[in-house]
């Protein structure tokens, strides 16, 4: 039940910053009731759930994992962004409107206090590079992938 919890919030942040899709997620809820005898009844209401909106299976995935903050599917899902980028799945504004998205869901997501900074600083040098005004795109993007590729290590701890 550990790791349906803890993939519940992988899929939870990846659903919330648009990484995954509500297919993404409804497909993962067939395949974890499927190959699972005990598995938490939230799961068959999202599999139901093709109709409702997104936020109404985040909800529901943040059921399932509840009060535990699990920190591994987070560093998991960021190790995969970093991974997507260095092999060119997700270009630079992809991987960071993901960053960015994780940044602005901190409340929700609940950050650890160096990531959080991290994110805030990657968001703020992204953008003033963007938009022209100090630095470039290249470096802060080189330095994004250089700070956040600790978090390869974690990609495939928590499987299905």
């Amino acid at each position: 039940m550990k790791t349906i919890k803890a993939l519940s919030r992988y899929y939870y942040i990846g659903l919330i910053i648009g990484y995954f899709t509500k297919k993404d997620v409804l497909d993962w809820t067939d395949r974890m009731i499927e190959g699972n005898e005990q598995f938490p009844y939230e799961l068959i209401e999202i599999s139901l759930s093709s109709h409702k909106p997104s936020v109404d299976l985040a909800s529901k995935l943040k059921q399932i994992y509840g009060e535990e903050i699990l920190q591994e599917p987070l560093y998991q899902l960021l190790g995969e962004l970093v991974n997507d980028f260095k092999i060119g799945r997700i270009i630079e504004e992809e991987l960071f409107t993901y960053l960015s998205s994780l940044h602005y869901q901190e409340s929700e997501i609940v950050l650890d206090e160096d990531l959080s900074y991290s994110l805030n600083r990657l968001d703020d040098a992204y953008y003033l590079a963007s938009e022209g005004i100090y630095g470039d795109v290249k470096t802060v993007c080189k330095e994004g992938i250089d700070e956040l590729n600790k978090y390869k290590e974690y990609i495939g701890r928590i499987k299905e």
